[in-house]
């Protein structure tokens, strides 16, 4: 059985939203590379909570995928 329009629609919000969080990630890493003080470990830190929201959405998704999650029809 398929997903509804509005559950594909979830996974696809879902998968965008990590995809987004990767990259600004990705982005902030490249930025602070060559930094060398002390404020990068807090920024590193932020990095990695980035990457964990980002397989948590993930796994939203693949739940969305397996039909435990669905999106009702908005009223």
């Amino acid at each position: 059985m398929g997903l509804n329009k509005p559950t594909q629609d979830l996974r696809r919000e879902l998968k965008a939203l990590r995809r987004s969080l990767e990259q600004a990630a990705t982005e902030v890493l490249t930025i602070t590379k060559d930094c060398k003080d002390v404020e990068v470990t807090a920024v590193l830190k932020l990095i990695a909570q980035l990457y964990e929201d980002s397989d948590r959405l993930a796994a939203l998704a693949d739940e969305v995928k397996d039909g435990r999650i669905v999106r009702g029809k908005a009223e």
